[in-house]
């Protein structure tokens, strides 16, 4: 029997609108998770709220560093009420809208198939602001680490799930959780040390750069993935570095 929960990551809000599409039963699966107790929020009470800051087990460092929606890995391995007895897990971010029967269809597709992975957006190697030597040695990187094969060609020729919006299977989600617990000092000094040359023409921060390795893993997992009825209503936001990748592209 398939048990999941959609935590939709937000620092300031969460509106009604992302569920209203969604049936009762349906809309008790996803639940705001909140991050920075420093912000106003802005969220809709007709949607289950985690204040990550008032778990048992919270380190703000994740926050600081700016891994942002990705603190919520860590958070979960450190919580584990959080995923228990769960058998699939969504995580995505705050403005994401649920297309009608969207969760009961995924639910009906999950229990003919439980190893499968569903995505919001595919992106190609034009965002990835690598270089593909550099994805190389990312995939030499995350191959041993996460004991999958990550073949660089085939996420540089086929794209890799992006902005950090998927549903997995829980095994899928925890090993990729306990991966940054295991390894985030090195993960930072990858930036911090500029290892690969990887900053030399995007400032990647945290964020970005777990995304990347996150998408990347994703389409490593030898899972069929398909897309899911939910969009990215922010499909068009900005990043702080669109200058450094504009100038990134252009250099191509």
């Amino acid at each position: 029997m398939v048990n999941i929960k959609y935590y939709l990551v937000t620092y300031d809000q969460c509106s009604q609108r992302v569920i209203k599409n969604l049936t009762k039963e349906e809309s008790e699966k996803v639940i705001c998770y909140a991050v920075n107790s420093t912000k106003l929020k802005l969220i809709s009470p007709k949607i289950k709220r985690i204040n990550e800051w008032q778990l048992p087990w919270h380190d703000n460092r994740y926050q600081f560093l700016q891994y942002y929606e990705y603190g919520t890995l860590p958070h979960c391995i450190k919580n584990p009420e959080l995923i228990e007895g769960l058998t699939h897990i969504g995580l995505m971010h705050n403005d994401v809208l649920f297309g009608k029967n969207s969760v009961n269809d995924m639910i009906s597709k999950l229990e003919k198939n439980p190893n499968k992975i569903f995505y919001i957006v595919i992106r190609k190697n034009d965002v990835l602001y690598f270089s593909k030597e550099q994805l190389k040695n990312i995939a030499d990187y995350l191959s041993p680490k996460l004991n999958i094969n990550v073949d660089a060609d085939k996420v540089w020729n086929d794209g890799w799930i992006c902005e950090s919006m998927a549903v997995t299977p829980i095994d899928v989600f925890t090993k990729f959780g306990e991966f940054i617990l295991k390894y985030q000092y090195d993960i930072e000094s990858i930036l911090n040390n500029n290892r690969w040359g990887l900053m030399n023409n995007v400032k990647h921060r945290l964020c970005g750069f777990v995304e990347r390795l996150w998408g990347i893993y994703l389409v490593s997992c030898d899972m069929p993935i398909e897309k899911m009825d939910v969009i990215h209503d922010r499909e068009s936001y900005e990043h702080q570095q669109e200058k450094d990748k504009q100038q990134f592209l252009r250099s191509k």
